[in-house]
């Protein structure tokens, strides 16, 4: 059992203190991404109290001004998050929640698939995380207009989808002028690529404060996939990895700047600043595993497992220092599609036995990926052969409403 490491006596103030972010922000600060983190995991809490309580000082006065949840798709699934601000330290943190849903993995997989959207003309990003990103965007802009606030520094943050939404927030609110760049900090955890390559570079520009960090070989990070780089040749006796193309706009590409912990993530482990080749890309860094969509046991305990505690456990326990956690698995699981029906304009996916959400996801898109077209169905039918993987029944989704 591994027991929550993240107790914080809160002395350490954020850098925006004095009202504008400083040179030092520039350089990840490992105390100030994992105050983050816990504001990230208390995203998939009711009530994200007991976390702010648990992780700043009565001093800090860090209070929460608003939370939001709104339908993110026709299936009714959430994207929600909250913002607390602190007059003390003067500043604004807007939190981002992760995946709620197994339809939700789905539909974010799905789109993956899909021609992405533009974005403010700032290149093509996932058509799922464009559709969050429109829908929670008032909240954020409300508050970042209140007046008394104007003058705040902002940092954003979130795991997983929550990263997601956080990588389109920042970017936002710099183009928008609700802020400069030299006012705003963001730290996700976990994100997947957000948009292509022209997206990350208008990123970077726009955000020069901006850490990524990934956990050993979680797969998100490296979802929807980069174009790979062609002319590059394994070495003899290497697992066949590829680093990303750094020329190609077509598929997904990350934005600075990652920070990759390779084994535990427990205090005082060891992690690397990814400012290597391809850029944004690092091949040294997390990119230099080879993800298998067949085994994905490990890279999606490695997703949902962050400085030692499992995030949403952790954020629904109120952040609490004495939970304990299990360990990683000791064996890894081969995940397999048994069928593909097309009974006239309708598809039948099956799964083989009971799945988690985040299996049943890349088990389902790693099906879909090589060639499947969806235009022209009438209807998707979701089963496992215990039919517990979709909340204990078959789901039908209209293929339509996700074009």
């Amino acid at each position: 059992m591994l027991k929550c490491c993240l107790f914080f006596v809160s002395v350490f103030l954020f850098p925006g203190v004095h009202g504008i972010f400083g040179p030092d922000d520039a350089q990840y600060n490992e105390t100030e991404a994992r105050m983050l983190f816990n504001l990230a995991a208390a995203a998939y809490s009711l009530d994200a109290t007991p976390c702010l309580q648990r992780t700043f000082t009565p001093a800090e006065n860090q209070t929460l001004l608003t939370s939001f949840s709104v339908r993110c798709d026709f299936i009714g699934n959430p994207c929600a998050g909250y913002i607390v601000v602190s007059d003390v330290l003067q500043q604004i943190t807007v939190v981002f929640r992760g995946t709620k849903t197994n339809s939700q993995l789905l539909l974010e997989g799905w789109t993956t698939l899909k021609p992405s959207a533009d974005f403010y003309g700032m290149g093509l990003v996932n058509t799922y995380f464009r559709s969050g990103h429109e829908k929670t965007w008032q909240y954020v802009q409300d508050a970042l207009s209140i007046p008394q606030y104007r003058n705040y520094d902002v940092y954003v943050t979130g795991h997983s989808l929550g990263g997601a939404l956080a990588g389109l927030a920042v970017p936002r609110i710099v183009h928008d002028g609700l802020r400069q760049s030299h006012q705003i900090k963001v730290i996700t955890f976990g994100e997947p690529r957000v948009g292509n390559l022209d997206f990350s570079r208008a990123y970077d520009q726009l955000v020069p404060y901006s850490f990524r960090v990934t956990h050993a070989i979680d797969i998100v990070p490296h979802l929807p996939a980069c174009v790979k780089d062609l002319s590059y040749t394994p070495p003899p006796g290497s697992d066949g990895s590829m680093p990303c193309d750094p020329m190609s706009t077509n598929g997904g590409y990350h934005h600075a700047l990652e920070v990759w912990y390779p084994g535990n993530m427990t205090a005082g482990s060891p992690y690397m600043i990814c400012t290597g080749l391809p850029r944004d890309e690092d091949f040294s860094c997390s990119n230099a595993p080879k993800v298998d969509l067949d085994d994905t046991t490990m890279g999606v305990w490695d997703h949902r497992n962050y400085f030692g505690v499992q995030v949403p456990d952790f954020g629904k326990g109120g952040c609490d220092p004495t939970m304990t956690f299990k360990g990683p698995p000791t064996k890894t699981g081969v995940l397999s599609l048994v069928s593909i029906e097309l009974p006239g304009s309708q598809i039948v996916v099956a799964i083989r036995g009971t799945r988690t959400m985040s299996q049943f996801f890349f088990e389902t898109m790693s099906a879909f990926v090589p060639d499947t077209s969806f235009h022209g169905l009438d209807q998707l039918v979701l089963l496992d052969d215990s039919s517990r993987g979709l909340g204990g029944n078959p789901k039908t989704l209209d293929p339509q409403q996700l074009q």
